[in-house]
């Protein structure tokens, strides 16, 4: 992957992993949308989780630069670059890292279509949230201002958008991964 050097690229770069993300979803059918694969996440459980773990930037890039200085602090060191936010997310995992309170409660019941309509919409709504409140931010202040996060300790706004491009593409990874480890069908 290029380098991602400034706000509008990485605003494009998550619309387009987005894009991405939902022509891989939409390969599965319905049943297999909600079928969990072999002892791992169901493909909506999945999207849940990354829509859940992006909700609460939809907030926290409306709040007033100030607020969020104070509650964590200026940032003390440059932004890192995507392929370091990856390298620290793939050491976080290595040491045991969960999704925690991200985790997607189950869902027992099969899903129908309407659901998984749902389910995807909210998805697309909050990564549009996400991408219109950064488009807010100018490039100084995604690099000063600090937001925690649960594996990775306090990241700049900038980094934590590029764990959230990184997030996506992940989980898509994940579950083709496990498509293929479980035969599971699409």
């Amino acid at each position: 992957m290029r380098a991602l050097s400034n706000r509008r690229e990485i605003v494009e770069a998550l619309k387009s992993t987005h894009e991405d993300g939902v022509e891989y979803w939409s390969q599965f059918e319905t049943t297999s949308f909600f079928a969990v694969m072999g002892s791992h996440w169901s493909p909506a459980e999945h999207v849940r989780h990354l829509t859940r773990s992006m909700s609460p930037l939809l907030s926290v890039l409306r709040v007033p630069r100030v607020a969020l200085r104070m509650a964590f602090g200026p940032a003390t060191t440059p932004s890192r670059s995507f392929e370091q936010i990856a390298g620290c997310y793939g050491q976080a995992l290595a040491r045991g890292g969960t999704a925690g309170r991200y985790t997607p409660s189950p869902e027992h019941e099969s899903g129908d279509d309407a659901r998984r309509n749902a389910i995807m919409d909210h998805h697309s709504e909050t990564l549009r949230g996400v991408t219109q409140g950064m488009e807010r931010w100018t490039e100084t202040q995604l690099d000063a201002h600090r937001l925690p996060h649960p594996l990775m300790g306090k990241l700049t706004v900038r980094e934590m958008m590029l764990f959230t491009l990184l997030h996506n593409r992940h989980h898509v990874q994940v579950a083709e991964r496990r498509l293929q480890e479980t035969g599971a069908r699409r």
